[in-house]
């Protein structure tokens, strides 16, 4: 069993206040600070030297990453974020003529490519308080499917065996898992999954730089692609890296594969499927918290659609007065986004609770 009170230590943010706003971005642990204190000093001193060694070590992180999501390392690359990816796959998969399907209002990184490339699509309108069902999107009749593992503004959340039984069988699927990696356990192959993003700066709490990327080696080797020169792929006796490392364009980002190893080893020595079991614990007292002392739930959904981001009613303002008695959410358009990781406990909640309580009091 974790020791979820000495796991908490390791989070600065909680000496002084409580905050419920990883969905926004994640906290980093103390053993991070000290990682990239040591990077820099070692940069300091040694230079070129130094950038050798991490670049063998960057493809240990690599392996670590594919174990997570049941992947190879020859799918998995890990590029700056999200938008950078999402524009080179596009570019990547536009010689494949095929259409693309959405839900409207999805997050814009996972879209907007798409459409600045030029493919045609199709969308489904999603419900006001946020939810579709797997029925809608099973009738998105496109080659292309790019969806939310938890969508951003509401929470709500898709069952991933449930959407691989829906979606037509030779349908591409891109997952977004930005809000969902870190919290949920996502196996590429068990779930159907062809291509995953997951951006580290929320749940993965490695900081700002890193996002990763996956994509079926079956759709690598269909449909080859180069989009700049890359010394190591030379050094390697490569034009271009075949895997998805061709998407790693530039400079190595040492310092952000490394946070992110970081973070994969406190991830893998509590484990997801713990991790899992926290969170889901965690939002129950919530919502249990909020329906008696009847405060409204705008993303109240049944508990197989649920995730660690929940939405109550609010406006930005009350954001605003929060953050002034130190309770960190976000106002995401519906609501108050309230969003719990592992390094929370039922004491944050409470304090959320009594200060919603208060507020309300005071308007009467």
């Amino acid at each position: 069993m974790a020791n979820w009170k000495k796991i908490r230590r390791q989070f600065k943010a909680f000496d002084d206040s409580v905050y419920l706003n990883t969905a926004a971005t994640g906290l980093i642990p103390d053993k991070t600070l000290d990682l990239v204190n040591d990077m820099y000093q070692a940069h300091a001193r040694r230079g070129a030297s130094v950038a050798e060694e991490w670049a063998a070590g960057m493809e240990v992180i690599r392996t670590d990453v594919a174990k997570l999501i049941n992947a190879s390392a020859y799918e998995v690359a890990i590029v700056p974020n999200m938008s950078i990816g999402m524009n080179w796959l596009a570019m990547m998969l536009k010689s494949s003529g095929l259409e693309i399907g959405y839900v409207n209002g999805d997050f814009p990184s996972l879209i907007s490519p798409w459409e600045i490339q030029g493919y045609t699509s199709q969308k489904i309108q999603a419900k006001p308080n946020g939810s579709f069902s797997y029925k809608k999107l099973s009738k998105l009749d496109t080659g292309i499917l790019a969806v939310s593992h938890v969508q951003w503004h509401t929470g709500f959340k898709l069952d991933l065996k449930k959407l691989k039984k829906s979606k037509p069988k030779d349908q591409i699927l891109i997952l977004d898992a930005t809000q969902s990696l870190g919290t949920s356990h996502i196996d590429v192959k068990k779930h159907g999954v062809d291509i995953m993003f997951a951006s580290c700066y929320k749940w993965m709490m490695a900081g700002f730089g890193s996002c990763i990327m996956y994509i079926k080696k079956d759709l690598l080797d269909k449909y080859p692609s180069k989009y700049c020169w890359q010394y190591r792929a030379v050094a390697e006796g490569h034009e271009a890296f075949p895997s998805a490392r061709r998407f790693e364009i530039g400079h190595e980002r040492h310092d952000s594969f490394y946070r992110l190893g970081t973070s994969l080893e406190l991830l893998n020595k509590i484990s997801i499927e713990e991790i899992e079991k926290r969170v889901h614990k965690l939002s129950d007292y919530l919502y249990s918290e909020l329906i008696r002392n009847k405060i409204k739930i705008i993303s109240n959904y049944k508990k197989e659609f649920r995730s660690q981001i929940v939405i109550i009613e609010g406006d930005f303002n009350t954001q605003l007065k929060l953050e002034k008695k130190g309770i960190f959410t976000s106002f995401r358009g519906t609501g108050i986004r309230i969003s719990l990781h592992f390094y929370n406990n039922k004491r944050d909640i409470d304090s959320l609770i009594r200060e919603i309580l208060r507020l309300k009091s005071s308007k009467h």
